[in-house]
């Protein structure tokens, strides 16, 4: 007897072994990926509204599998797809309104995004693109879908231990502020920033309520840099006199930078008043400028103009079959007149995998 005394213990540290470590294995990485916002994660949710804000023709897509164009406003993938792949969920992040996404790939993750959406309403409702709000109703169905399917608890698993990303606010600044008086009339900068950042809030406690405890939230890129804003909003000085040179607008990017930092200061305040939410800041706003400034660094050749067309104007039905897309793909920051391409999203992913998303899942990126 005494020769087996120990078995006991043996079959107990086994069976504790088998329960425990499969747990803390999923729980270093997420279990699935909801994305809401805008293009910079939208996969083609805009296909079938009655929208001028779609991507679903040619050139866009040539660069994805298949070379087909989605509804993805790029050459290729996005972000959630490169995440979703990096973290080893699936090869793609679909959209929520792609019907081939049956109850068992919404347990894996979509995207809710819009393209051409944002925190404002009315910069959806200019182009007739899904809100924030719609885009959370759309979420609540799936969760009814995975919950009538799998059960509650794993449904409320599934969503408590998923990556939320968040990325808006390029459209209510480019779309609606700067080219709207009426909105300037109503808000000034500041107040504008602070009732885009008020709306971000109501998601997240929306979320939260929901299960969510994992949210990134990114930022704004150099909106004085997009092809788009150099064309439209050319600086007051050019001490060249060359009308054609392609400048970034300080006063945008500037403006940019004051979200961004008062965006932070968001994040942290949203974990003091939701005590089990993790939530990080995702900086798009340097690294694009490091790729704007230091091009060679990441093998780009063109900074301040799409690929798409003559790269000033081109975007959505703009940017087509008659649009003439560069040779090489990769040498260009933007796809089209606002959209980074998908060279440069891998570089803007592989930051946010490396510092960021580090925090919150950090045995897994």
């Amino acid at each position: 007897m005494e020769k087996n005394s120990h078995l006991p213990i043996l079959f107990l540290l086994l069976f504790i072994s088998i329960k425990v470590i499969p747990a803390a294995a999923a729980a270093a990485r997420p279990s699935a990926i909801y994305a809401f916002g805008d293009a910079l994660l939208d996969p083609g949710n805009n296909n079938n509204l009655p929208t001028v804000c779609r991507a679903n023709h040619k050139p866009y897509g040539l660069d994805f599998p298949g070379r087909s164009p989605t509804g993805r406003f790029t050459n290729g993938k996005l972000p959630g797809d490169m995440l979703v792949s990096a973290f080893r969920i699936k090869d793609v992040l679909p959209a929520y309104a792609d019907s081939t996404v049956d109850v068992y790939g919404l347990l894996t993750g979509v995207s809710f995004a819009s393209a051409c959406s944002g925190y404002h309403d009315l910069t959806a409702a200019e182009v007739g693109v899904l809100n924030l709000d719609k885009q959370f109703k759309n979420f609540e169905k799936a969760f009814v879908k995975m919950e009538e399917r799998f059960g509650i608890q794993r449904a409320t698993a599934t969503i408590g231990n998923a990556l939320f990303i968040i990325s808006a606010g390029s459209s209510d600044m480019l779309d609606n502020y700067y080219l709207l008086p009426t909105t300037r009339a109503k808000y000034s900068l500041p107040a504008y920033h602070d009732m885009l950042l008020k709306n971000l809030d109501t998601l997240v406690k929306k979320l939260y309520k929901a299960g969510a405890k994992y949210v990134a939230i990114i930022g704004l890129p150099p909106l004085g840099c997009l092809p788009v804003d150099t064309t439209f909003f050319k600086n007051n000085a050019n001490l060249t006199g060359d009308f054609l040179r392609r400048e970034c607008k300080v006063k945008h990017n500037k403006d940019a930078k004051e979200y961004n930092a008062k965006l932070q200061v968001r994040v942290r305040r949203m974990m003091v008043a939701m005590p089990t939410l993790k939530a990080v800041y995702m900086d798009i706003f340097n690294p694009m400028m490091e790729m704007i400034d230091k091009p060679n660094q990441f093998g780009f050749k063109s900074t301040k103009e799409g690929c798409c067309g003559s790269g000033s104007v081109e975007l959505g039905p703009l940017c087509n079959v008659a649009s003439v897309a560069c040779n090489v793909h990769s040498e260009y920051v933007f796809w089209d007149s606002i959209n980074p391409s998908e060279a440069a999203y891998k570089a803007l992913t592989n930051n946010f995998r490396a510092r960021p998303l580090r925090r919150l899942f950090p045995s897994s990126v």
